[in-house]
């Protein structure tokens, strides 16, 4: 079962996505929260645990019952979660707005994926539809307007997992278990495409002329990057 948290304060809006979603027996929203404040409390208390996705607004109001909607409250709880409590399962953003400054933030607070709301009404099916994908496997998806923003060689939230599980000298066969990939091979096949993304085309002339592993390289470009 795929458990979800809809962080959104358009009530009929929220109840439509729940149930649309639930058509599917194996997704579940699990809560329903309306304000920042109501938001951070349940992120800060461990209600993460056990959830696979988290579907944001990025304008709410900050506390129940306020009618101004702050355009930074949902980029918060995406740092909050993200960064503060360590999430690495599915962040989408759902929201009206179409500012490109808005994606950014959103892609640099560690969102997977950004969808205007509002489409028009025959896009909708296949909207919900590619969504349901994007909630189970971890699939990014953007809506047109910020494919320019978010389709680069940026690493995801959960390729920067793998790579501190990595510098921790986690193996293979850990790191798929604690991932969730189906096997250790499978882990060091999306390895070594992280290992590509990190790597430019002077550090790959430099590996074959020295012979040096392609993986140990990127390690240390990835502790020079985030070292503590």
């Amino acid at each position: 079962m795929t458990k979800i948290l809809i962080i959104e304060d358009d009530r009929d809006f929220a109840a439509i996505l729940k149930e649309c979603l639930e058509e599917d027996e194996d997704l579940e929203v699990v809560k329903i929260i309306g304000s920042e404040s109501e938001a951070m409390s349940f992120i800060r208390a461990g209600g993460l645990a056990g959830l696979d996705c988290v579907l944001v607004d990025l304008q709410l109001p900050v506390m129940p019952g306020d009618r101004e909607v702050k355009s930074t409250a949902g980029i918060r709880i995406l740092e909050e979660t993200r960064g503060g409590q360590h999430f690495y399962g599915t962040m989408i953003v759902l929201t009206s707005s179409r500012s490109t400054e808005d994606g950014q933030r959103a892609l640099a607070a560690g969102c997977d994926g950004y969808l205007c709301k509002h489409a028009p009404i025959d896009e909708i099916p296949m909207m919900l539809d590619e969504l349901k994908i994007a909630i189970r496997g971890h699939v990014m998806m953007v809506s047109n307007e910020m494919r320019h923003v978010f389709f680069r060689e940026d690493i995801s939230a959960k390729e920067a997992k793998l790579m501190d599980l990595l510098v921790s000298g986690k193996g293979w066969p850990a790191i798929a278990r604690e991932l969730n990939y189906k096997t250790a091979k499978a882990a060091a096949n999306i390895g070594d495409r992280i290992f590509d993304k990190l790597l430019t085309q002077q550090d790959k002339a430099k590996i074959e002329e020295s012979g040096q592993k392609k993986r140990e390289v990127a390690l240390d470009i990835w502790k020079s990057r985030h070292a503590s």
